[in-house]
């Protein structure tokens, strides 16, 4: 996040500039939660006004403005325009290099960009993206379950599952929705699933929609998860454990032969999200694997 100077914040006094920052978001917190009673007892009025009006009429929907996610939004840029910070999100890059990026004229690290081999915008990978275009077009103008299936897709995943020397591989439009269809596939309200703490949101979305019965463990604490597979493995049907090979935010890896030794003693599968770790770990960039 680009920060600006704020208008109060000083060099000479920084015990006086966070007392002041702490009052001044003591005063916005003291402000929404005044906002948010007086929505709520308006709201309340309002149906009880309607109810007595008309018996059995419908309630009006709220306003798009009085809807949670969006006054979370309008609270979050009053904290940032009130301490003078830019906006972090939608940053416009006007031109990507790998590991530099230009935003607003300015040249920028970029440690946002998961392109870890530079592999994006590579001569052969270009050329290789251009005469697909060319015989495939830019798109295959349909879901692949329904018509869009194309050679490139088997391809692909017979190059992955040679790369893990597996008998076949899947590929899904993204790595978000790999981990979401993947879970929620496979588990159900009759299962359970242990799942590291940091683990990425796509694989948390996933659990949630499996509706199985999840229980989080401390970061790389496999005590802790095995504590918590001898209390709750009996009382499920599967057993998935969840852990990244590589976690992209901390740089560090998951015990993978400690945790293929408690998969096989509790009797569960193990899933292990290779994202950031396939090409980048390994002797021959295979991941934690």
């Amino acid at each position: 996040m680009d920060v600006r100077r704020s208008e109060v914040e000083t060099t000479e006094h920084p015990t006086e500039n966070a007392v002041t920052r702490a009052l001044i978001l003591a005063g916005l917190k003291v402000k929404w939660i005044l906002g948010d009673l007086y929505a709520g007892l308006t709201r309340t009025l309002a149906r009880r006004r309607h109810d007595v009006a008309e018996p059995g009429a419908f309630p009006k929907s709220q306003q798009f403005s009085d809807l949670p996610a969006y006054t979370s939004i309008i609270k979050h840029r009053a904290v940032a325009d009130r301490f003078n910070f830019t906006d972090p999100f939608y940053r416009c890059h006007e031109r990507s290099r790998g590991a530099l990026t230009t935003i607003d004229g300015r040249e920028y690290v970029n440690f946002a960009s998961y392109d870890y081999l530079g592999l994006n915008g590579h001569p052969l990978v270009a050329a290789a993206a251009k005469a697909a275009i060319d015989e495939h077009g830019t798109s295959v103008s349909a879901s692949r379950i329904v018509a869009g299936e194309r050679p490139l897709h088997r391809q692909l995943e017979g190059a992955i599952a040679d790369l893990y020397e597996t008998v076949t591989a899947v590929a899904f439009v993204s790595g978000h929705a790999t981990n979401v269809s993947t879970i929620s596939t496979l588990l159900d309200s009759d299962d359970l699933v242990f799942y590291d703490e940091l683990a990425h949101n796509s694989l948390l979305t996933g659990i949630k929609l499996s509706n199985a019965k999840a229980f989080p463990f401390r970061h790389n604490d496999l005590e802790h998860l095995e504590n918590l597979l001898r209390l709750h493995r009996r009382t499920g049907r599967n057993a998935l454990i969840i852990v990244e090979g590589l976690y992209s935010m901390d740089g560090d890896i998951a015990d993978l032969p400690a945790l293929v030794a408690l998969k096989e003693h509790y009797g569960a599968w193990l899933m292990v999200d290779e994202a950031h770790g396939l090409g980048v770990l390994g002797a021959h960039g295979k991941g934690l694997a």
